[in-house]
């Protein structure tokens, strides 16, 4: 059985690196230069969280503005009371003002199955 061991550059130099600290520094030295090293990952790292953080939240706000206001034209023509509502509306003398479509239509159900009866 054969391994074969595929060395990038990326990798190579890794394992340089690796065995120029264990010779530059004692054996006994390495957890605590890990320990530093990490440290520094998680600075680092929360550092660009931060920045990107600061970056997406007007966009998000942006976003979210821009979902509301559309939302509110969608509610908007959705509760508009077309012409021919109105006039049956009229004719059975319900008030319109102030109410929704639905509100509307359903005033004019009340008043048709009243009057059915």
């Amino acid at each position: 059985m054969h391994i074969y061991l595929v060395l990038d550059e990326q990798t190579s130099i890794l394992i340089f690196l690796f065995f120029l600290i264990l010779i530059a520094w004692k054996p006994e030295a390495l957890p605590r230069i890990a320990r530093e090293l990490g440290k520094w990952y998680s600075w680092a790292r929360r550092s660009m969280d931060d920045f990107l953080r600061e970056i997406n939240e007007p966009i998000n706000e942006t976003k979210a503005s821009i979902n509301n206001t559309t939302l509110d034209i969608k509610r908007t023509i959705n509760d508009a009371i077309d012409p021919d509502l109105l006039r049956i509306a009229k004719a059975l003398n319900i008030s319109t003002q102030g109410r929704s479509r639905q509100e509307v239509i359903d005033e004019i159900m009340k008043k048709l199955s009243s009057n059915n009866k």
